[in-house]
C-alpha cells in the first residue's frame, strides 16, 4: 500500500573470547581452580577492544579432616573463598562513532532532506568491569534433613559504562562513557529442610534470604555528587531526590505556615538546611529503590499420591514512586481522585492535603508518590494428584496426573506499609534525573493466573 512506511535496521557486533582453566584437587579435601580469559568485542573502539579477567577459587572439605570424620551428624561442611574479575560490554553497537540523523533544511526555499551529527562519538570506551571476592560455606547434617549455604561477597565495578549528561546548549543530551565505581556488597544465606518423612506423608521447606548493599564510590569528578544526574556518592544507583513531606500544615500553625508561604491545609516540607524558607536546596534524598532485604520461603507436602506446595516471597524496606497516585492523586479542581484520607478542618490529618479549589495540583505534589513499597505475597500454590498406576493402566495410560495452580493469589502490603496501590512490586527501576526520574515507573499489576491440567502418559 502506497500510504504505508516501514523502518528496520541491521545490527552487527562480534565477540573473541579465549580462556584457560587449570583446576586441582588434592585428596578430595583441597580444590583450587584458576581461570584467565581475554574478550574482545568489535562495540568497543580500535584502542580498548580487549580486556583480560582472571579468576581464582580455592575450596576447604572440612568434613573429609580426621577430626570431623567420626561427627555422624555432619555430612558436609566445606568452605569457599574465591576472587575474579568480569567484563561487562553492555553498550549499542557503534556508540564509540558519532553518528548522523537526518534533518530537514531549506534548500533554495525548497524544502529537502539532509543529515547532521545526531551522537557523540567516543573511540575511547572499554569494558566496564566487576571484581568480586566471595566466601561460602556449604552444610548438610543429619544425612541432609538440613543442608544449604552461606555466602559473603563485595563486588567492587569499575569504568561504569554510563550516559553522562551535557548541557542541551551543547547540542546533545549526552554520551556514553566510562565513569566511576560502584560497590555492592552482601550476604545470601539458603536452607532446606526435610521437616517430616514418616508414613508416606513428607513435608520440605527451602528458605532463602539476601541482603545487599549497593554504593556509589565515585563519579566523573571524583567523590563528588552529580545532582544533575540523581548520583551521590555513597548512595545507590537508584534513589529518590526530592522534597520531604513532613506532614500537613494544620490549624494551629497558620503563622508558621505563612512564613514560609504556604496555608493550612497544605503539604508541609522540610526545611532541611534551615534557611527559614523551602527552595531547590531542601530536596534530599528520600530513599531507594533497593531493599533492605528479601526473603523466599517454598513448602512441599506430599502423601499418597497427592502434593501441594506454595512460594512466599517478600521484599522489604524499599522505596517506590507510585505513579498510580500521581495520576490519579491530583487533588485538584472537579477531577475524580482516589478516595484518600485528606486534610480538612474537621478532619485534620497529616496524610494528604486538602483539595484545591482550582484545576491546579496542590503545592509540592511530587511529595506525595513516595511510600514504603515492602510486601508479602503469596507468589504461587500449586496442588495435584498422580492417579494410582493401577488405575491408569486400565485406561491404557503409563501416568496420569491432575493438577491445579494459581499464581498470586494474594499480595500483603497494605497491612504492613500504607501504600494503596498496584501490585508494588511491578514497580520496575529505570534511569533517573533530579527527583527521581523514572525510577519505579509503574507497569500493568501482576495478573492472577488460575491453571487446571491434566498430564496423560502412554
Amino acid at each position: 500500500r502506497a500510504n504505508d512506511v516501514y523502518y528496520g535496521g541491521e545490527y552487527l557486533n562480534t565477540l573473541n573470547s579465549t580462556f584457560g582453566r587449570l583446576t586441582y584437587d588434592y585428596n578430595e579435601k583441597y580444590l583450587f581452580t584458576g581461570i584467565i580469559r581475554r574478550d574482545g568485542s568489535s562495540r568497543f573502539g580500535p584502542n580498548n577492544k580487549y580486556g583480560y579477567f582472571p579468576s581464582v577459587a580455592l575450596g576447604w572439605n572440612i568434613s573429609e579432616e580426621p577430626f570431623l570424620k567420626s561427627v555422624r551428624a555432619i555430612d558436609q561442611l566445606k568452605l569457599r573463598l574465591s576472587y575474579g574479575a568480569v567484563g561487562n560490554q553492555g553498550i549499542n553497537p557503534y556508540q564509540t562513532q558519532a553518528l548522523l540523523g537526518r534533518t530537514a533544511y531549506s534548500w533554495d526555499n525548497t524544502p529537502a532532506y539532509g543529515y547532521r551529527p545526531a551522537t557523540i562519538g567516543n573511540p575511547d570506551l572499554r569494558w566496564e568491569t566487576s571484581t568480586t571476592q566471595n566466601a561460602g560455606l556449604d552444610f548438610s547434617f543429619f544425612n541432609g534433613r538440613i543442608a544449604g549455604s552461606v555466602e559473603y561477597y563485595i563486588t567492587n565495578t569499575t569504568d561504569l559504562l554510563a550516559p553522562q549528561p551535557l548541557p542541551t546548549s551543547r547540542g546533545f543530551g549526552g554520551y556514553i562513557t566510562n565513569i566511576g565505581q560502584t560497590r555492592n556488597k552482601g550476604i545470601e544465606l539458603t536452607i532446606g529442610s526435610v521437616n517430616v518423612d514418616s508414613k508416606g506423608f513428607k513435608w520440605t521447606t527451602d528458605f532463602i534470604f539476601n541482603r545487599n548493599r549497593e554504593a556509589i564510590i565515585e563519579l566523573a569528578n571524583g567523590k563528588v555528587d552529580d545532582i544533575a544526574s540523581g548520583r551521590f556518592i555513597g548512595q545507590p544507583l537508584t534513589v529518590f531526590f526530592d522534597f520531604k513531606k513532613v506532614g500537613i500544615w494544620q490549624s494551629n500553625e497558620a503563622d508558621l505556615a505563612a512564613k514560609f508561604g504556604d496555608k493550612v491545609g497544605q503539604v508541609r516540607i522540610e526545611d532541611s538546611n534551615l534557611d527559614g524558607r523551602i527552595n531547590a536546596g531542601d530536596r534530599q534524598i528520600l530513599g531507594s529503590a533497593v531493599p533492605d532485604f528479601t526473603l523466599g520461603i517454598t513448602n512441599r507436602f506430599t502423601f499418597k499420591g497427592f502434593d501441594l506446595s506454595f512460594f512466599v516471597f517478600g521484599r522489604f524496606g524499599q522505596m517506590i514512586r507510585s505513579r498510580f497516585h500521581t495520576d490519579q492523586n491530583s487533588l485538584a479542581g472537579r477531577y475524580n481522585n482516589l478516595n484518600i484520607d485528606y486534610w480538612t478542618p474537621n478532619n485534620p490529618t497529616n496524610e494528604f492535603p486538602q483539595p484545591v479549589v482550582t484545576q491546579e495540583f496542590p503545592k509540592f505534589n511530587s511529595s506525595l508518590q513516595y511510600f514504603d513499597g515492602s510486601f508479602i505475597k503469596i507468589r504461587n500454590i500449586n496442588i495435584g494428584y498422580n492417579v494410582p498406576e493401577s488405575f491408569a493402566s486400565k485406561l491404557k495410560m503409563d501416568g496420569l496426573r491432575i493438577y491445579a495452580s494459581i499464581q498470586q493469589p494474594f499480595i500483603f502490603s497494605e497491612y504492613i506499609t500504607k501504600y494503596k496501590g498496584m501490585d508494588p512490586e511491578t514497580y520496575v527501576d529505570g534511569e533517573q534525573g533530579v527527583g527521581g526520574g523514572d525510577i519505579n515507573a509503574s507497569i500493568s499489576p501482576a495478573a492472577r493466573i488460575i491453571t487446571f491440567g491434566v498430564n496423560i502418559k502412554f
